[in-house]
């Protein structure tokens, strides 16, 4: 489930970065903010859902296994 929800955001967000980008050369049209914001955003997102995706489950617990040796 978890798999599946990483690349539902991943293609997600990759098409709402296209259509992003594509009015950003379209001449005349103008850009907001939020638009903007978007675009800038879904980078962490693709990012850690990839990682997820490629690391599967283990990278949060390896996280957490590491933390716990310093204790």
């Amino acid at each position: 489930m978890k798999k599946a929800l990483a690349i539902v955001l991943i293609f997600g967000f990759v098409l709402v970065d296209f259509l992003f980008f594509h009015d950003v050369f379209k001449p005349g049209e103008i850009v907001t903010f939020p638009q903007y914001l978007t675009g800038v955003l879904s980078i962490p997102v693709v990012v850690i859902s990839a990682l997820f995706l490629l690391r599967g489950d283990g990278f949060r617990s390896a996280s957490a296994s590491h933390h716990q040796g310093r204790q």
